[in-house]
């Protein structure tokens, strides 16, 4: 039996109940009352029954219109959003959302009015999710399967019985080096994702000189064949160390993820410049490069964990983790990752650090 057909008996039998009881009552009454008030048996066998059925038809109708018909647009209404389909209903039966007068029923309408906004809401957001990660999906599997067939091609012409002289060898070498890495790092990327949303990665805080770990990031990062036609400079604005409680691992990875993110979409010899400053005994990092910079929307999706960036030449690089992983890992550690840059003016990547560290 449906729950309308439920509420339908259940509210029928109740009305008969107390309409029995009432006509009961003042039948009871009214015969009590004919003598002293003189009242004609007619007025008591005839009128009364038919002005109390009156009464309860009119009474019938009001609880239709006021109480079964809301309740049953409402259910109506639940039950689509239940089935995923998150609207309300127009009219059930000749009834509309204007002839509610009932304030718990007008409450009850503002409420699921909200709810389905919201869902309406999260569902846009959701198709939007699954459109980008099936894109992602289909980008990495891309990016791993371009930087293999470099490696197989150039292994194949290595492995050929033509004589390569040494020159040509130590470039095909390069190139198995440089595929090899990025996909080391796709993979590397793939699992930090996962071990983040399993919270398994710790966290290892030491208090150490900030330049000298970052002079040291920037020297490994310079030895990457990819950054070799990138100019990467140093410069620290204060005087003396700057200690910084911080997980070594994680920090050196965001920076490494900040930096390469400008390599892989800026064109050769842009100038990416990182600098070390306190701001009220709070130490700043700020990775600055002089490319072709972003717009507002490519800035809002950063550090979103499935965005691949803009469009390059470098159609195999960005995974689109990267960002996400080093602003994550930045957070881990208390501190703040801000984003300033503006088509053709290049990026500025602001990581500051509370001062308590």
């Amino acid at each position: 039996m449906k729950l309308e057909t439920k509420i339908s008996l259940i509210l029928i039998i109740v009305f008969l109940a107390l309409g029995a009881l009432f006509f009961i009552t003042g039948f009871s009454l009214l015969n009590l009352l004919n003598t002293p008030l003189r009242i004609n048996g007619l007025v008591t066998y005839v009128l009364f029954p038919l002005l109390f059925i009156g009464i309860l038809i009119l009474t019938g109708l009001v609880i239709d219109r006021q109480i079964r018909k809301p309740l049953f647009f409402f259910i109506r209404w639940i039950d689509q959003l239940s089935l995923g389909v998150f609207n309300k209903p127009d009219t059930i039966k000749n009834f509309s959302l204007n002839k509610i007068r009932f304030s718990p029923f007008l409450e009850l309408k503002s409420k699921l009015d909200g709810l389905t906004d919201q869902l309406n809401a999260a569902e846009k957001e959701r198709k939007e999710l699954e459109e980008t990660r099936k894109n992602w999906t289909a980008g990495v599997t891309h990016d791993l399967k371009t930087p293999l067939s470099y490696i197989k091609g150039y292994a194949a012409m290595l492995r050929s019985e033509h004589k390569w002289d040494e020159e040509e060898i130590k470039e095909f070498a390069k190139i198995i080096e440089e595929k090899s890495l990025y996909m080391e790092q796709l993979i590397d990327d793939l699992s930090v994702v996962y071990e983040f949303e399993k919270m398994q990665i710790p966290l290892n805080l030491r208090t150490m000189n900030l330049v000298t770990f970052v002079k040291n990031v920037l020297e490994d990062l310079r030895q990457y064949p990819t950054a070799n036609d990138y100019p990467i400079h140093l410069n620290v604005e204060d005087e003396g160390d700057i200690l910084l409680s911080f997980d070594q691992t994680l920090l050196k990875r965001s920076l490494e993820n900040f930096i390469m993110n400008a390599i892989y979409h800026n064109p050769p010899e842009t100038t990416i410049t990182v600098s070390i400053k306190t701001i009220e005994g709070s130490p700043l990092i700020e990775i600055k490069d002089d490319g072709i910079g972003m717009d507002d929307k490519t800035i809002q999706q950063l550090f979103n964990q499935y965005y691949r960036g803009t469009t390059t030449d470098k159609s195999h690089l960005g995974s689109g983790l990267g960002m996400s992983i080093a602003k994550q890992f930045i957070e881990k550690q208390g501190g703040q990752v801000k984003v300033e840059s503006e088509p053709n003016k290049g990026t500025k990547i602001k990581i500051l650090f509370p001062c308590k560290n």
